[in-house]
């Protein structure tokens, strides 16, 4: 579509850019054996639960729904969740309620995906303050709010979502979906190559999902995307990540 080849065409500056300059990555089962380590008691019980909610995701990932599933069952009977401490609860919480959202949305049940997503936003701001990265985790899952949106044929809310994620990124504003807080302030304690690269591979995400709907849908969000990567906030950016 000749309208947007300007969109694409930066596009694929940016994806060149940001394997060049942004490769580090979020790499979240590394801080959460940090904080397993710094908060639960039995470590190594919380270890083995944890691998076990990754390989469910991985399997949920490539469509294994049953075999995600016995995993997540599996790593349940290891820990008696009555007998941990507040911050041991919200860790498990924080390990399984994303998983278990993944799952849903795997499954089409995307109210009960979004539910979980939202739970996970509010584990990840009990921890951001003590564990700094989580805020980044915290990111992912307004974007899955988004994702989801986009999934249940939500274009509208998912816009909305999007628009605040990048006033978040970009302009490091202050926001807040229903009662969670985004605190800018939690970018300036993480790297601020992590926070380019998560611009760049939220605006790819959405371009890519763009072209998996109807035509006036398609347009809507390419046009999003335009105004975003032509915002004078956004040119200072790209400006300052080729210098």
């Amino acid at each position: 579509m000749k309208k947007f080849d300007n969109l694409y065409s930066k596009l694929d500056q940016l994806e060149k850019l940001n394997k060049q300059k942004y490769k580090e990555q979020l790499k979240f089962d590394e801080h959460v054996n940090e904080m397993i380590n710094s908060v639960c008691l039995n470590k190594k019980v919380f270890l083995f639960y944890y691998e076990n909610y990754q390989k469910a995701l991985e399997h949920s990932r490539h469509g294994n729904i049953m075999t995600a599933e016995n995993l997540v069952s599996r790593a349940g009977k290891y820990i008696d969740k009555s007998l941990l401490s507040e911050d041991e609860k919200k860790l498990y919480d924080l390990i399984c309620v994303p998983i278990d959202a993944y799952l849903h949305y795997r499954k089409g049940d995307f109210s009960a995906a979004f539910t979980g997503t939202k739970k996970t936003m509010e584990l990840d701001s009990y921890f951001e303050k003590k564990f700094p990265i989580v805020f980044f985790h915290k990111i992912q899952q307004i974007h899955n709010l988004a994702r989801i949106s986009f999934r249940s044929m939500e274009v509208d809310r998912a816009l909305i979502i999007l628009k605040d994620i990048f006033r978040l990124l970009i302009d490091k504003t202050q926001i807040t979906f229903e009662d969670v807080v985004y605190d800018p302030i939690y970018l300036e304690y993480n790297s601020d190559d992590l926070r380019k690269s998560m611009i760049f591979d939220i605006l790819t995400d959405v371009i890519t999902t763009a072209e998996k709907h109807k035509e006036n849908e398609k347009i809507s969000i390419l046009d999003f995307c335009d105004e975003i990567i032509t915002h004078s906030s956004f040119n200072k950016l790209e400006t300052q990540a080729i210098l």
